[in-house]
């Protein structure tokens, strides 16, 4: 069947009308379903630290004054002068023990989500380790092999036959302390819940 150019006001001339009207109400509930799930970001405060005094990990939401006072107190300082019971809520986030330096909490966002305010984070970890991550097993290649009598005894590095090799010791890091990653959130609304997702490193 040939191609025929037509313009697009005669092509749609031929289409059915009900047809065309089909397509376009559809469009419309497509952009009315999609609207909702649009974030809205909502101001807030941010403390964050390494060293809270609780080593348990958890996610703490405060609406009161001594809710306020508890989550300052897990990092073992007192509580700013700041919260208004009513008018905000709070957020706590505690990652527990770790063993070295260089974890923290990382908050990506605090937003609203239809009917609630969703306080988004991941946690950061050291270069080393992240890059241990990122990083997928190589397979080890192997040298071709040599005969013995093909090289002089201590060559190029190499072992005599019958000799133990011996490599380098590895590198000796300083001592890291244990630490224990800590952010308080301070949200200027409180007429919506509040719930915590964590987003996992990849």
């Amino acid at each position: 069947m040939p191609f025929i150019n037509k313009p697009v006001s005669q092509v749609f001339h031929h289409l059915p009308r009900r047809r065309v009207l089909t397509i376009g109400v559809a469009s419309a509930g497509m952009l009315l379903a999609t609207a909702p799930t649009i974030a809205q970001t909502i101001e807030a405060r941010q403390w964050q630290g390494a060293t809270a005094v609780t080593r348990q990990p958890e996610h703490v939401v405060a609406s009161t004054i001594a809710e306020w006072r508890s989550l300052w107190s897990r990092v073992g300082s007192p509580a700013p002068d700041m919260f208004e019971a009513g008018r905000m809520n709070a957020v706590g986030i505690f990652l527990g023990r770790r063993a070295s330096e260089g974890y923290a909490v990382n908050v990506l966002s605090t937003a609203r989500r239809r009917d609630r305010i969703v306080v988004v984070f991941e946690e950061r970890m050291p270069m080393e380790q992240m890059m241990a991550q990122r990083t997928a097993p190589r397979p080890v290649s192997s040298a071709p092999s040599l005969a013995p009598s093909s090289m002089p005894s201590g060559a190029a590095g190499f072992a005599a036959p019958g000799a133990a090799a011996s490599l380098p010791p590895p590198p000796v890091r300083p001592a890291s302390h244990p630490t224990s990653p800590w952010a308080i959130i301070l949200i200027n609304r409180a007429d919506l819940p509040v719930s915590v997702e964590q987003r996992l490193f990849r």
